[in-house]
């Protein structure tokens, strides 16, 4: 018995009609899946410390909710200290600051957990220095700073105490009224940092009046001709306007403005950053993650820029 013999012909239209239906299927649900929304994170966060990024921090959120309705944000400002403090404790999320960590708070972190905290920079400001828009003053050195906030003149090399406004230059019905003396409370990093560089580390006077919150400093100084006082940069309001700082008496004055903070040439320029707890070798939490990368991405920094922050280099 002979076995029999099959001929298949091979017919090329027919086999590449098949080849493109699969190569479509394929290319079809390839299509479908990158096309698929992300599945949205969710979550809660809970944010605590610096007064100053706090208040960027409520203009981020209202846009970031918007895109993710999934994910509940609470903002408290109770100070950078705070903050950092309440990380420490594992009662926040976020830990707002506009200083470096310091090497206290960084041991009891490390101590509690056994890796440090991950600091990631956000956006930028400084502490800048208000006057009432009707003192035709426009700039003032950090040894008259000192010499008007401070009782023990560290900056200066002949201390003494600047009390009226004719002693800085000021003329007019302004020249003879005394000069008083606003800022921020003593927990804030604004605070610090103002204390640092233009008291040289020195003490306030007794006079001075310590507010709570950048609002409090707008609204005195306002209502206050003769007042001068020390907060956010990104405060710009009516009424109010900021004066450019100079290294000393001799140097140039270098103004607030975003290019000269950006670069770090005006004094009290600094960085505002989240503080978060990052596990080693571990990914942060998908909700704090989307609310990090929503803050850095291009709508995120330009949010800062309109809210007269400034945007990171």
């Amino acid at each position: 018995m002979k076995t029999p013999h099959y001929k298949f012909k091979f017919k090329p239209a027919g086999y590449l009609m098949l080849l493109l239906s699969l190569l479509s299927v394929a290319f079809t649900a390839n299509a479908v899946k990158k096309t698929q929304p992300p599945v949205p994170a969710e979550g809660r966060l809970v944010v605590t410390g610096s007064v100053a990024l706090s208040n960027l921090m409520t203009y981020w959120t209202q846009v970031f909710s918007q895109r993710n309705p999934l994910i509940t944000v609470t903002i408290a400002d109770p100070g950078g200290t705070a903050g950092i403090e309440a990380l420490i404790n594992g009662t926040t999320d976020i830990a707002l600051t506009n200083a470096p960590i310091s090497p206290k708070h960084e041991e009891a972190f490390e101590a509690r957990y056994g890796y440090p905290p991950q600091m990631i920079p956000m956006a930028m400001d400084a502490v800048a220095v208000y006057v009432n828009d009707s003192n035709s003053l426009t700039s003032i050195s950090l040894q008259d700073l000192d010499a008007v906030f401070s009782v023990t003149y560290s900056c200066g090399e002949s201390p003494q105490p600047v009390q009226t406004w004719s002693a800085l230059g000021v003329k007019g019905n302004l020249a003879q009224q005394r000069i008083t003396v606003y800022g921020l409370t003593v927990d804030t990093g604004a605070t610090s940092l103002f204390r640092e560089t233009a008291l040289c580390g020195g003490d306030f006077i007794k006079d001075f009046q310590a507010l709570a919150g950048p609002e409090a400093v707008e609204n005195a100084l306002i209502s206050d001709s003769a007042g001068i006082g020390f907060s956010s940069s990104a405060m710009r309001s009516a009424g109010i306007h900021p004066l450019a700082i100079a290294p000393h008496k001799d140097a140039p004055a270098i103004a607030p403005t975003a290019d000269n903070i950006r670069s770090g040439q005006y004094p009290m320029s600094r960085t505002l950053s989240f503080v978060v707890n990052r596990p080693l070798n571990q990914q942060l939490s998908p909700a704090l993650e989307a609310f990090i990368d929503f803050a850095h991405s291009p709508e995120g920094q330009s949010i800062a820029t309109k809210a007269s922050y400034v945007s990171l280099p």
